[in-house]
């Protein structure tokens, strides 16, 4: 199993939490998304043999809500968006049909495709995670 970050999911949503969400914990998100917890989100943007899948996340430091685009035949779980729960305009409703959320999905999933095309991510391997 493994997890990616693009780089441009790095600037846009983890530079600002990254004394929240520590990678470890995204790590755990994405485990666990990739295992079935969450609920799958519909995408205006098909991109062929995915899905989207919200899922809860807890830190020490707070609550947050990430979204991670999902290869499941191919175990890897691609970071879209993380975000506090206090955030009111998109993590405390991640749904298409909140019109800021959605424009910042469609803008992130751009980004990621671009990302993926030149080679602009980084990858974490999951196994080691998988005891927690």
């Amino acid at each position: 199993m493994k997890l990616i970050i693009t780089d441009s999911i790095e600037k846009h949503e983890l530079s600002a939490l990254e004394r929240v969400f520590s990678l470890s914990v995204i790590k755990v998100a994405a485990i666990k998304s990739l295992k079935g917890p969450g609920e799958n989100i519909k995408n205006s943007i098909s991109i062929p043999k995915t899905i989207l899948r919200k899922i809860y996340i807890t830190s020490s430091s707070g609550a947050g809500r990430a979204m991670f685009l999902l290869q499941i035949e191919a175990e890897k779980a691609i970071l879209v968006i993380i975000r506090q729960k206090k955030d009111k305009q998109i993590g405390a409703n991640m749904a298409v049909e909140n019109p800021k959320f959605k424009k910042v999905l469609e803008r992130n999933l751009d980004l990621i495709i671009r990302d993926l095309e030149v080679g602009k991510y980084k990858e974490y391997d999951l196994e080691s995670q998988i005891a927690i």
